[in-house]
């Protein structure tokens, strides 16, 4: 079936909404944000109140349905949403230094590079690849004074590379570690089982990439 819909006019989108029966109580403030809202954003706020189809085709709105509630289901949204990530933004950045530091301090400062120290060498050959596509591509001070530098080992130090790893390659970093004592002294400061931290990061990481 060919899309036939045509573009429409803010003005046009809240005479649509008007005409199937949502309230509007300040038609220039809902103008001002379907300026700044994205109409098929703010759908997805308005979808439980709209009844089925008409045979028209059309959609209609549940009685009581008000733009003002759509706009503060959204604005809830936001600032959970910008409260999540803050907090797994702290999670992912205590994680990272740990890791790192542990690891160094008790292995060495190359020590992500010694197959031995982890449980799977297949997933620590991949995560080593995935690191070397993301050195490859970064442009960080310490990437290219590494390089300019040092040539033995070619990658830099953990406290270096922890930087460049996303929430989910640090995941698998820490989840493949070999020794539980490993993983138990890293997830030590929060005060659960490292089993959980490893359950904890996958899902994290899993919101993260879905932002």
């Amino acid at each position: 079936m060919k899309y036939t819909k045509p573009a429409l006019s803010t003005e046009q989108q809240l005479e649509l909404l008007v005409r199937r029966g949502m309230a509007v109580a300040d038609r220039q403030a809902a103008l001002q944000y379907l300026d700044h809202i994205n109409y098929y954003r703010l759908r997805a706020y308005w979808l439980p109140d709209e009844l089925p189809t008409t045979a028209s085709g059309d959609h209609a709105f549940k009685a009581g349905t008000r733009f003002e509630t759509i706009i503060d289901l959204n604005s809830f949204d936001r600032k959970l949403r910008l409260l999540v990530m803050d907090a797994i933004e702290r999670m992912e950045v205590s994680l990272r230094t740990r890791w790192a530091n542990i690891l160094a301090l008790r292995y060495g400062p190359h020590a992500y590079l010694d197959a031995s120290l982890f449980r799977k060498p297949t997933q620590h050959a991949k995560c080593l690849t995935k690191l070397q596509e993301e050195l490859d591509r970064s442009r960080e001070t310490f990437v290219l004074h590494y390089r300019a530098k040092y040539t033995d080992p070619e990658l830099p130090p953990l406290w270096g590379v922890c930087e460049l790893l996303t929430f989910g390659q640090l995941s698998q970093w820490y989840s493949n570690l070999a020794k539980g004592t490993d993983r138990k002294e890293i997830a030590e400061p929060y005060g659960v089982d490292e089993q959980i931290i490893v359950s904890f990061a996958h899902h994290l990481a899993s919101v993260v990439s879905g932002r």
